[in-house]
């Protein structure tokens, strides 16, 4: 029953593991999908797009990859949700693709998807002007307003569409149609300044949005003020901006606020500060561009005492007067000419980038690639912009003549000596050069002498280079002297190098002999030497002739053995060190041997030594090398001594080794196996090697009684009282444990006091109970003391049995005394 309940649990356990295997399913999803986005915001701003996989499923890591589109920098490519801004991107715009690897579960998986993400340019749409007008100009509590938007416009002419929404004031409801709207207005405006009520029109070109507020009051007595704004047209970079609302009006009480804000960029202005109360006007510095944006619109908002409020806007375009920046400009460039006219130079175009424009084309006069001709010129970069803002650079370009004439000289000329001086016709070189060859020149002189002459070839130009080429004028002497040698030598030797009068050769020549030489030794060895005699000319030639000088050697050398030698023997054969002969040769020994084995026997062993010089002549001397035995041989497992309990036999097997015999025979009396007598005896063993040497030697056996423990009534655990007789009683036996009569045994008890588990120095006096002394039982061959404890401490006795016979001891056996 057991098993089956396991069996049933180990199924449970593997269905619910194959049911959650399957359970795991890594899927990828992003949300939302293929994403549309502006490249920037309404700040002018790159936007900052999000991709989103949080939405898959079973998914514990993410990998972002971008495969497509311009590319841009992931804030964290492994994180569900990471981020980057937009690129800037051309009128078309851009789509950015990206690959999202998701992966989970165990075993693990990986699944993936693609998103895209489309980026919309917006740099070149400028967004829409929204305008309102109200009809009727005043309104009064309850009347009929219509708000119309139609002179809303695009500057890019793109189709518009309206959204209307109230900003402040009590609430009404808006009709709206198109770029229109109605509403009635309230009937219960406060006393006396009426009630203001703020509405704002946004309209889209579909990318990009424009609004503007329109503020509606509601009269009841109070006149409303009427806002008054001027503006220029336009201003530089940088130069100071004025916005006029002294013009603003109040029919009732006078404009009590002015409140300034710009309402449409880029460019943003910084506005100063400035009082409410008093600020009619505004003035500030322009901003300086930083794209193709350049129109600001600015609002004024006026209010009077009875806080009734109008507006109005004016646009102020921002002309660019920046020049683009150059860089990268090339430095000054030198190069070699490559011709009289000079040499064509390249560079690489310096490049350029305008705030407003982006990177711009920059031009070059003259031209990379242009021929420029020696000397130094000046080339000017320039670029402009869209504005006309220039901006320009100069580098020179200096071509110059640093290279010599390559000069080619005649081929080599070789001519036979005609005297010491010898006339040569060599040629004339030639040369070449980029720019022209001026002069052609050499310092060939009128006659040659014997040898070589090197003749230097010079070619210049204009500029002062010189090139060279050298050619080589060859005068020879092709004769060698005619040399005789003299007749050839044989001499006996009188050392290994022997001195030996050669003679003198002689020699002729048509042009005359330099000198006579020869390569001779000083000295000359055995056998035969070939002599070289050389004789030179002027002109270096050399003659030469051979003579052989023979040295001869025909006696032996005379070999000195080393004394005769004698040792000890080590083993049946063994190394022996015999010393080295000398040998002596007028010539030289050339080798000396001998026939010694490498071991020795035991014996005397003649050794040949043999001496021999190079010319093969060989001379014998003899050592004698003896070796003797006078060891005896080394007895091994002799005991040192043998304890046996009588009826035991002696048993031993001593070995005996020789260096020379190795194993040989022992000889033990008494032999082993042999039976012994109670008591010492002594045994002797023997052993004698081939040559006579012997050695001997002894130990002792002895023999001892059985001893199986103190007897009954003993009882090594009882405690004992003092003044007690205690019966001590024993048997000796032999080596089979039976029983023997022990008569002569001549044993005696001795006894000592234990202190510290240790027996104390001096054994106990000891006094038997009743003087019955020692006795023998010779019935059953027992022994008994009776021991008469009296007087003695309570505490632990060790009890000792020796045999004086044949001196052995036994015990301890403890004995415990108490009170």
């Amino acid at each position: 029953m057991r098993r089956e309940i396991l069996s049933a649990i180990f199924c449970i356990l593997m269905a619910s593991t194959a049911l959650g295997g399957q359970t795991c399913k890594v899927i990828p999803q992003v949300s939302p999908d293929n994403q549309d986005v502006a490249e920037k915001d309404a700040r002018g701003l790159a936007t900052v797009v999000k991709l989103n996989a949080s939405p898959s499923k079973d998914t514990t890591g993410y990998l972002w990859e971008q495969t497509a589109g311009p590319a841009v920098t992931l804030s964290d490519p492994t994180a569900a949700q990471p981020t980057f801004s937009a690129p800037e991107v051309g009128p078309t715009g851009a789509t950015l693709v990206f690959k999202l690897t998701a992966s989970g579960c165990s075993p693990l998986q990986r699944e993936s998807l693609t998103t895209t993400v489309n980026v919309k340019n917006v740099a070149t749409n400028q967004a829409p002007i929204a305008a309102i007008s109200v009809t009727p100009s005043a309104v009064y509590e309850g009347s009929q307003v219509t708000l119309d938007g139609s002179g809303s416009s695009d500057p890019d002419g793109n189709p518009l569409s309206y959204s209307w929404s109230q900003l402040s004031g009590p609430a009404v409801t808006l009709t709206t149609a198109g770029a229109g709207a109605t509403f009635s207005a309230p009937s219960d405006v406060p006393f006396p300044n009426g009630t203001s009520l703020s509405f704002r029109l946004t309209v889209s070109d579909g990318s990009l949005t424009g609004s503007s507020d329109q503020i509606v009051n509601v009269l009841w007595v109070n006149d409303p003020p009427k806002a008054g704004l001027s503006c220029p047209d336009s201003v530089n970079e940088g130069a100071q901006v004025t916005l006029d609302g002294s013009g603003s009006t109040d029919s009732d009480d006078g404009i009590a606020g002015y409140n300034w804000s710009q309402v449409l960029g880029t460019p943003n202005a910084t506005l100063p500060s400035y009082d409410q109360a008093t600020a009619k006007s505004l003035t500030f510095d322009a901003p300086y561009l930083d794209s193709a944006n350049d129109t600001m619109t600015f609002k004024l908002l006026v209010s009077d005492v009875g806080l009734l409020t109008d507006s109005r806007q004016c646009s102020v375009k921002v002309l660019d007067i920046t020049a683009p920046v150059i860089s990268d400009l090339p430095s000054d460039i030198t190069a070699e000419a490559t011709s009289a006219a000079g040499a064509e130079v390249s560079f690489t175009l310096p490049s350029a980038r305008d705030n407003v424009d982006g990177n711009l084309a920059v031009a070059c006069a003259p031209g990379s690639g242009s021929s420029f001709p020696l000397g130094t010129s000046t080339v000017t970069c320039s670029v402009s912009d869209t504005a006309h803002n220039g901006a320009s650079g100069n580098f020179s370009v200096k071509v110059q003549d640093t290279t010599a004439p390559v000069v080619t000289p005649p081929s080599p000329v070789t001519k036979e000596a005609t005297g010491p001086g010898t006339e040569v016709a060599i040629g004339t070189a030639t040369a070449t050069d980029a720019v022209g060859v001026k002069a052609i020149t050499s310092d060939a002189p009128p006659t040659f002498p014997v040898g070589i002459t090197m003749v230097t070839w010079s070619a210049s130009d204009d500029a002062g280079n010189v090139g060279k080429a050298t050619q080589s004028v060859t005068v020879q002497d092709t004769t060698a002297p005619v040399v005789t040698a003299p007749l050839a030598v044989v001499v006996e030797a009188t050392a290994p190098l022997s001195p030996v009068a050669i003679g003198t050769a002689t020699a002729t020549d048509a042009v005359g002999v330099k000198g006579i030489s020869n390569n001779a030794p000083a000295l000359y060895p055995v056998g035969t030497t070939e002599v070289t005699w050389s004789a030179d000319d002027q002109a270096g030639n050399v003659g030469t002739a051979k003579q052989i000088v023979t040295v001869k050697d025909t006696t032996a050398p005379v070999v000195t053995p080393p004394a005769s030698v004698t040792v000890e023997a080590t083993g049946p054969t063994m190394s022996v060190t015999f010393g080295t002969a000398t040998a002596s040769d007028a010539v030289g020994v050339t080798s000396l041997t001998n026939d010694a084995p490498s071991v020795f026997p035991v014996g005397t062993t003649v050794v040949t030594w043999t001496a021999k010089d190079a010319a093969g002549n060989t001379g014998t001397a003899a050592q004698s090398v003896t070796v003797k035995d006078t060891t005896a041989p080394t007895l091994n497992g002799v005991p040192k001594s043998l304890t046996l309990i009588t009826g035991q036999a002696a048993t031993y097997d001593p070995t005996a080794t020789d260096l020379v015999d190795g194993t040989v025979a022992v000889v033990c009396t008494p032999a082993s196996g042999s039976s012994f007598v109670l008591g010492t005896t002594a045994v002797s063993c023997s052993a004698k090697d081939a040559h006579g040497n012997g050695v001997t030697a002894r130990f002792d056996v002895n023999v001892q009684y059985g001893f199986n423990g103190l007897l009954a009534p003993y009882d090594a655990n009882k405690a004992y009282k003092i003044k007690s007789a205690i019966p001590l009683k024993w048997q000796f036996t032999n080596s089979n444990g039976a029983v023997l009569a022990s008569a002569g045994a001549q044993p005696n008890v001795t006894i000592y006091h234990v202190s510290d588990s240790a027996d104390t120095d001096a054994a106990i006096t000891l006094d038997d109970a009743g003087a019955s002394g020692l006795q023998y039982d010779s019935l059953t061959n027992t022994w008994q003391f009776n021991w008469k404890t009296t007087g003695l401490p309570a505490g632990i006795y060790n009890v000792y049995i020796q045999s004086d016979l044949t001196g052995q001891k036994s015990g301890p056996f403890p004995v415990k005394l108490v009170r």
